[in-house]
């Protein structure tokens, strides 16, 4: 499993005009697979568009067994990535390809319906092209891609955050300004640290005011003593619960949860069990974060995920 950031800007599938190295080939049934320079190769089954060229029976290319096409220290014949630089061969999925040129980082079925180089599991429109992963973190090592706020760590491949019910721990990074975008993350709550009357909350948040606690979150809540359970769209400048309904929260609860944003639109989804929430949230700061936060609760926090999309 792969345990760290990877920040992915131009990843896209083969028919774009100039996708990376390592960057899933078109569909097989389209004329041109990979751009100019490019073959389409396949490994365990995986097909990935790579350098072109003579390779040699150690696998380097051109011959040299030592090559190292996109200069991240990793031989093109060991590289999960040879086009793409991931020095520390970051994997969460453990499938043939590496993060940083993985359709669908967190999932082995990299299956791209729309051929856009987001695989259709991690897609919000795996039929119509023009999607794009902006953001994954595995957290393998420490948050110093995020700003942080509060008790958070990592350990073991996950970002732990822990919070009493008088503060908050988050971390964030600048939100995305695009059309639409779908914050989504794996996680497993430890539990409630929230006393008495407080609510104990996990929450995928957007439209964060810098420096503050005001954001329109995607929320989990519920009291220590198993009452009051909801999934909520919470606005955090107003202190107001826009939608809820009611939904188990509690420890060793496994979920993952999903926070969609088309203008002042949001979705609120979360697993185990299936429950979505729309609605819509007028607020929105200058320089908005996204992220992570917990109040009155601790949970780890396996991988995070930004996907935009037209």
């Amino acid at each position: 499993m792969w345990r760290c950031l990877v920040v992915l800007t131009g990843l896209a599938g083969c028919f774009s005009p100039s996708p990376p190295p390592g960057a899933a080939c078109a569909p097989a049934t389209a004329t041109v697979r990979c751009p100019e320079g490019l073959a389409c190769i396949a490994h365990d089954g995986i097909e990935t568009c790579e350098l072109a060229g003579p390779t040699s029976p150690d696998g380097g290319i051109d011959g040299d067994p030592n090559a190292d096409s996109d200069g991240d220290g990793i031989a093109d014949r060991t590289d999960n990535c040879p086009g793409v630089k991931n020095a520390n061969q970051a994997n969460e999925d453990g499938d043939a390809l590496g993060d940083a040129c993985d359709p669908c980082p967190p999932s082995d079925d990299n299956t791209d319906t729309d051929g856009d180089g987001v695989g259709d599991v991690c897609d919000p429109n795996p039929t119509t092209a023009g999607d794009k992963i902006v953001a994954f973190d595995g957290f393998a090592g420490n948050l110093s891609a995020w700003t942080t706020s509060g008790g958070a760590s990592t350990s073991m491949g996950d970002a732990v955050l822990v919070a009493d019910d008088a503060t908050s721990t988050i971390i964030s990074m600048a939100s995305p300004s695009a059309a639409h975008v779908e914050l989504r993350s794996s996680l497993v709550i430890d539990m409630i640290t929230a006393t008495g009357q407080n609510l104990g909350s996990i929450n995928l948040i957007d439209r964060m005011q810098p420096s503050t606690d005001k954001a329109v979150a995607c929320q989990q809540s519920g009291l220590v003593n198993g009452t009051q359970e909801e999934l909520r769209i919470f606005d955090a400048s107003t202190s107001t619960i826009v939608n809820n309904a009611a939904h188990a929260f509690g420890a060793g609860s496994q979920v993952e949860m999903r926070m969609r944003r088309t203008g002042t639109s949001y979705a609120c989804h979360v697993t185990n069990p299936s429950l979505e929430l729309v609605s819509t949230v007028a607020f929105s700061p200058a320089s908005p974060r996204i992220g992570l936060r917990v109040r009155g609760a601790a949970a780890r926090f396996h991988w995070v995920m930004i996907v935009t999309s037209p």
